[in-house]
This record gives C-alpha cells, structure tokens and sequence, in this order.
C-alpha cells in the first residue's frame, strides 16, 4: 500500500504467473519453489541414491557382457529346447542333478524369438539384475528403515565382484538371479508377516519360495534362512527359545512354506529318479576345495577381491586367483569386520552364524555331492559362481550384524551406551566401503583383461554365413565343435549338427547333408574349422606305404588289391579315406573294402572320386576285392581323423 493524498490506495498483490517461452530466466525461481524441491530431495535422499547405484550398476554391467558370448551349457540347453516342445515333460528334464523347469522354459523361448542372439540374452540378464536390485533396496527399507547406512549393504551386494562371472555365464546367471530375487522378496514378505501377523504376507513368502525353486534347487535352503532371520533379530530372547515361539507363533506360515518343499522334493525326486543320477562321498580334496572356497574365493570376494583372476584354457571363463599376501590380508580384515561388530552388538554373531550357514549348507555340501569327482582338479573351490547366490545373504548380514532392525528397541543389542560411532568410525567405515568399491572396479577389469567371449561369437556368426552360402548337395562331416563352445563331456550335443544345424534355413536344409560316419564314395567332403569356416575336408593320421617307384597307382594281384601301412594304425583312428579313379567299364560295379575285422561295401564311380569309410581298431593293411578292383587306381590312404584340409575352398571365403 501507498499513500496518495491523505489516502491509503491499496495495491493489487502480486499473483505468480506460469512460466512463458520468452519470459526472462531470472523469474523462473518467482514460480519453482526450490526450497521445496530440496526438502524433497533431502527427505527422499536415500532412495534416490539408492536408485542411482542401481541405474549405474545396471549400465556397468551392460557393457560387461557386451564383452562375452553363450558358453557350454548355454549351447546345452537351446539345443534341448529346440529338440522338445513346450511340455511337462521338458519343463522336469533333470541332467546331473539339477531341476531348472524356469530356466528351461525361459531358454525354451529365447531359441524361438532369437536362436543365439546374445543381446536377447543380455537384456534378459539385465532386466533380472535391476529385478534383484529393486527388491534388494525394498528389503534393506523394510529391515532398517530407510536411512543412509543401508546404501552400505546394497553397495556390497550391488558391486560384489563374486557374482561377474556369474552373470558372464548365461545359464548360470537365469538360475542364480531368480534366486536372490527369491532371497530379498522372501524375507521381506517375511518380516511383514512378522510385524503385522496378516497371513497374505506368508502367503506371498511361500510364493516366492516356490518361484526361487523354479529356477534353482539351492532355493530348498530359503526357510531356513527364514526362520534363522526371523529367529535371530525379529524375535526377542536366547536364540534356542526364540526358534521354538518362532516356529509356534507363526506356524501357519512355516506349514504353508512345508507344503512347497514336499509338493518340490516329491516332483524333483521323480526327476532325478528317471535320470537316473547318482551321488556319493569321497574324502579326495575335500580340505583343498573347504581352503579354496572360503580363503581364495569367497572371503576376498568379500572385500572386494580377488584382483587377480586365472584365465581358463579357451580365455572365456577365469577362476579366482589373489595373490597369497591379499588372501591371507582378505581373511585378517573379514576378522576385523566381524570382531568389530561383536564389540559394538550383543547378537550381532548370530548373522555371521547365518552366512556360515548359507555357505554350507547351499554352497559347500551341493558341490561336495555333486561335483565330488573333480575335487582333485584343483579349480573346483576357486569358481566363484558356487558362492554367487551367498552374495545377498552376506549384504543381508551385515546389515544385520551393524544396525538395528526397525521397530525394534536398539538398547537391548547394544554393548555400550552410546550408539554412534563417531567420526573415527565413520571415517574407518568410510574408509573399507572406499577400498571395497576399487577393489571391485579393479577385479571387474581384470576379469574382463583375461576374458573374452569372441571366439564362440565368431565361431557362430561365420558358420551362420556358411550354412547360408553353402551350394547345393553339400555333405559336411560331422564332428565336434571347438572345445571353447562344448566340452566332450557333453556327448553328440558338443557335434556340429547339433550346434550348427540348428542355424539351418529351410532353403540351406535343402542344400546340405550331415553325415555322422561317412560311408562310400563323397566327392567334396567339408567339415567347419574352429573358426566356424566351412572347409574342405581331408583325413589327417598315418599314411599308407607308397606305391612302387615308377608306378600310379596299387598293384592289383590275384583280383584284390592290398595296401600297406609302415605301422599298424593307431586304433583311436576313426576315418579311412580312399581316392581312386575308376575306368568307365567298371563304374557302378563294387568293391569290398576290408579293414581290420571290419568289411565294407564301396559301389564305385566312373572317374576321380573319394571314399570314406568309417573304422574301429587296428590294422596293418587294407584289402580291397570284388569285380570292381579290375579298373580302380589306387593310390596312397589315410587313417585318422576328418580335420579342415589348408587347401581348397572356404566358407565364407577368407580375405
């Protein structure tokens, strides 16, 4: 207001008015009410920096698999899936001991959308990593209240470099992260029905025990974590007495999770029954795998570690290697950790008692069952994919070893009176979760520095090519793939025609024929190299004795023919590969091929031909007989196996 002639006039107020293209930027901050959107941004600082790792986890992780390529049991189970039809039968396949119906199925409709399309798989990977992610900072909100220090557990579960090679393996990594889903929605349903005793919570509990048991077997072990959980920090009073009222007070929910694991172990013992798996237990390695899992593994993976990662044979998977000093230092600071928070909390050793647990029961007595045979080879404790599902358990715990659960008295659990730690321990606090999250980036790097999946991604991408450019009437041997791709364990699924011919178009199916053993005369004969070329092929092994000086071609003596090797042949050899030029009189006539205690018939072909035929043991000679040996020209033979010859055409042609 002003006054104007002894009066008071009174001024209009100023109405703000919306912001205007054109209107000076300097008004902008009449309308936004900054200190508004800062006290939001203050009140909900926690979620959104927890959104903020997640989104930046998610995009490192991205790039890290843009670095690899499906691997062994990822060409094992699209080849299952494109050999069944969607039925119960498939969904319950049981192989060495594992029943994966969820990771079947998902395989099942990947082969169909996109037969070896990594960024398929990829994003499939990632939408389940931001899945475990949202539902770990849910979990940690519903257990500890949404304060800053639960951003310290989610860094370690989000950063843990335990779980990389884990997510690097396709067919690991859609059984594992079901399961950690599982883990934090599980428990979170839990601590719901705890707080409020409403029976939909242990409901929704059951339920995502049932959906971790779809996609991995390790899930048997969720109640029990459970009821230690709830047990051990939702329950008041000593642990024993707090299981037993645990288990009367919410007995409706324990019932209900009961029921799953029967209906699962009666459906999963039908399985492998069928399968007809086997285990048993041996004492060989056992303390070397026990050293391994925990010192080299597990405890530095912990922290941060390993930092140093040994590359296996084909560079497309790496085992955990730290230096002995980091090892041992690892072990020191996990002691330190874990005596730091019995100092400062009364039940704080019951959540490490949880974690050694989980890894027993889940990681360590699983693998001495089923992989009890191969605890001589000396790598089998250093895979840290054993211990990528204790990875939320362990966020989990020390969450649990370190802070209060929400809702409940803190002075109960605590050793001193004063509850903060002041600023020396916030700075040590500091300090470890600093060297934890380099230690991570470091051994993420490194892993990526001794890894690659680019050799199966060649291998894939050339013989896609080669299958398209193939002309018509090719026959390709069929023989392994490259060990890189499937390992022999894997039996025909490891063959070509199973890896390959898959890839088939109904124009190049046309075109091509497998041969498994080759028989009779094929002109031509191609195989696919370990860089997935089509090449010509030629049977590499020992050669038979030459022919006589100033001669072309075998004597032929009393109406048989009979060609000799320097030494007997070796009898892991598989091919005999015999090229003749036939007369026109003869063609069409036959031979019959004799090798070791085996006979072949070989109807010839007028002209320069090849012939194959498929052998078992040794032998020293070859005979050949019959009404067709009167006009054949023989030359030299080989005995061995059918490799890529260095000469001749390629597909797709080399530049």
């Amino acid at each position: 207001m002003h006054q104007t002639g002894g009066e008071l006039e009174r001024r209009p107020e100023a109405v703000p008015v919306p912001y205007h293209r054109g209107q000076r930027r300097g008004e902008f901050a009449d309308v936004f009410d900054w200190p508004e959107l800062l006290a939001w941004l203050r009140r909900r600082s926690v979620i959104l920096g927890g959104l903020a790792l997640i989104v930046a986890q998610l995009i490192w992780k991205s790039l890290f698999l843009g670095h690899f390529y499906f691997w062994q049991d990822d060409f094992h189970f699209m080849e299952l899936a494109l050999g069944h039809s969607f039925s119960w039968g498939y969904l319950t396949f049981t192989e060495a001991g594992h029943f994966l119906p969820g990771a079947l199925a998902i395989t099942w409709a990947v082969t169909r959308i996109s037969l070896y399309s990594w960024p398929l798989a990829s994003a499939i990977t990632i939408v389940m990593l931001a899945g475990a992610s949202l539902a770990a900072l849910r979990l940690l909100r519903t257990l500890f209240g949404t304060r800053p220090a639960i951003l310290i557990p989610l860094t370690v579960y989000l950063l843990s470099p335990l779980t990389l090679p884990d997510i690097r393996w396709w067919s690991a990594a859609i059984e594992t992260l079901p399961l950690q889903i599982a883990t934090f929605m599980a428990l979170n349903a839990q601590v719901h029905y705890v707080r409020t005793r409403r029976f939909r919570h242990a409901v929704a509990a059951a339920a995502w025990l049932l959906f971790g048991l779809v996609f991995f077997e390790k899930s048997l072990i969720l109640p029990l974590f459970l009821l230690g959980v709830t047990s051990g920090f939702l329950v008041d009073g000593p642990w024993p007495s707090a299981i037993r009222r645990c288990l009367v007070s919410y007995w409706r929910g324990w019932a209900l999770q009961l029921t799953v694991l029967v209906g699962y172990i009666v459906v999963f013992a039908l399985s492998l029954h069928s399968s007809g798996v086997r285990t048993s237990i041996h004492s060989a390695g056992f303390f070397t795998f026990i050293t391994q899992i925990v010192k080299n593994t597990f405890v530095p993976g912990a922290i941060g570690g390993p930092w140093q990662w040994s590359a296996s044979a084909d560079a497309q998977y790496a085992y955990s290697h730290p230096p002995e000093a980091l090892a041992w230092l690892s072990v020191i600071v996990a002691v330190a950790v874990i005596g730091a928070s019995i100092w400062s909390r009364i039940h704080a050793w019951r959540a490490w008692a949880i974690l050694a647990g989980w890894l027993a029961t889940a990681d360590v007595v699983p693998v001495l069952l089923g992989r009890i045979g191969q605890l001589g080879s000396g790598v089998l404790g250093l895979e840290t994919r054993y211990v990528a599902d204790a990875v939320p358990v362990l966020a989990i715990c020390l969450g649990l070893a370190f802070w209060p659960v929400a809702g409940r008295s803190d002075d109960l659990d605590r050793r001193f009176a004063v509850a903060s730690p002041g600023q020396w321990g916030r700075t040590v606090a500091g300090g470890v979760v600093g060297a934890f999250v380099i230690g991570s980036v470091w051994s993420a790097q490194a892993f990526q520095n001794v890894t690659s999946g680019s050799p199966d991604q060649i291998f894939v991408a050339h013989a896609r090519v080669a299958l398209a450019e193939a002309p018509a009437g090719t026959v390709i041997a069929d023989v392994p793939v490259p060990q890189s791709l499937m390992l022999g364990i894997f039996g025909r699924y490891a063959y070509a025609s199973r890896v390959i011919g898959p890839m088939e178009t109904a124009d190049s199916a046309a075109n091509i024929r497998w041969v498994a053993r080759p028989d009779g005369t094929i002109d031509h004969l191609m195989v696919f190299a370990d860089d997935g070329r089509l090449h010509e092929a030629t049977v590499f092994g020992q050669a038979s004795v030459s022919v006589a000086a100033g001669q072309t071609c075998q004597r032929v003596r009393r109406g048989r023919i009979v060609i000799r090797f320097p030494v007997p042949t070796r009898s892991s050899a598989e091919v005999l590969h015999i090229p003749y030029l036939a007369s026109a009189s003869v063609g069409g006539d036959y031979a019959i091929v004799s090798f070791g205690g085996d006979s072949h018939l070989l109807t010839v072909r007028q002209g320069l031909h090849d012939a194959y035929f498929t052998v078992r043991g040794s032998a020293d000679t070859v005979t050949m007989s019959g009404p067709a040996v009167a006009g054949l020209c023989v030359g030299g033979l080989q005995v061995g196996f059918v490799v890529p010859s260095p000469s001749g055409p390629v597909i797709p042609a080399q530049y």
